[in-house]
């Protein structure tokens, strides 16, 4: 109609900026469409914080987290690989992947307004065949795809033998209290006990509960696993894919205390349910490649 002026609403677009993070660290801070945001060193390539459009935390990042390479960060996501925990024959816990700076795959321009998602590359050097003598190439990329966080990490082989690795995303979840926080989806579930020398047992349980330490590595779970947060009237949804593994692990009181890198009342903020592949070990043949992962959801509860 003339003289009448209609006004489009604004659309506000995934944003991707490339920047200096805490410890003088080089990363990216990634935000989404509907406000959720995340920062991604590229130390370890370690999404090291997600929060929701208020500015509410969903992935954990220590109180004492250190940010000094070669040093992982302590929270966030961190990549273990080739290797989670001992499982494999590196000396090394974990693997070196967390340890090592990565390199930006295809820079956006800062504020790129088709963003919202980060791809970082580590390739084999001198360096990480000392550790482990294998010629490969590890891709990770983080994406906010509205309220979800999708992580994807794909492994290749450049080099002329198969190679074998057990691998974890290490994810560290915020809860508002610890005592009143649970894992489902893992009734039925066989896992070994890390606090009994790796017993085998099998959960009967309807959720995982913390009433003291926690270190299971459940074997060939749901895909689905939701972790309830009820002091924040809140559920997360992990969605994991090609990662057969899962492990929940929660330190409790002494062994917080015992970490450095971890503030002494951190234990009651957090827990981690790790997407894994530890029971099989992966087996990736010469010019082959591997892909896993996992997608993120923020669930909203009723207060009760």
């Amino acid at each position: 109609f003339r003289g009448v002026h209609f006004a489009l609403p604004r659309t506000t677009m995934a944003t991707t900026r490339l920047c200096t993070l805490e410890g003088d660290l080089p990363g990216a801070r990634l935000r989404s469409a509907t406000g959720c945001t995340s920062e991604v060193y590229r130390h370890g390539a370690h999404v090291a914080s997600w929060r929701d459009a208020a500015g509410e935390d969903i992935i954990f990042l220590s109180s004492e987290a250190v940010f000094k390479p070669p040093k992982a960060i302590r929270g966030g996501i961190p990549l273990c690989f080739p290797q989670f925990s001992d499982l494999g024959p590196l000396a090394q816990q974990h693997g070196f992947a967390r340890n090592e700076q990565w390199q930006l795959v295809d820079p956006p321009a800062d504020g790129d307004e088709n963003g919202g998602n980060v791809t970082m590359r580590l390739v084999s050097s001198d360096a990480t065949k000392a550790l482990w003598p294998h010629d490969f190439v590890a891709t990770f990329e983080t994406r906010l795809d509205g309220d979800e966080m999708h992580t994807s990490l794909t492994v290749r082989n450049t080099g002329s033998e198969p190679f074998e690795f057990t691998v974890a995303l290490h994810t560290y979840f915020t809860v508002g209290d610890i005592g009143k926080a649970t894992v489902e989806g893992l009734r039925g579930a066989s896992y070994l006990d890390s606090l009994d020398g790796r017993s085998a047992k099998v959960d009967e349980n309807e959720a995982v509960a913390f009433e003291g330490e926690v270190d299971r590595i459940y074997q060939n779970t749901n895909d689905v696993l939701t972790v309830v947060d009820e002091k924040n009237d809140r559920s997360i949804v992990v969605h994991k894919r090609n990662l057969p593994d899962a492990v929940v692990w929660n330190p409790w009181v002494e062994k917080c205390l015992k970490t450095n890198d971890l503030g002494d009342g951190d234990y009651k903020k957090f827990l981690c349910v790790e997407a894994a592949a530890t029971s099989t070990p992966v087996v990736v043949r010469p010019g082959a490649e591997w892909t896993c992962g996992q997608v993120l959801r923020v669930v909203k509860r009723p207060p009760k």
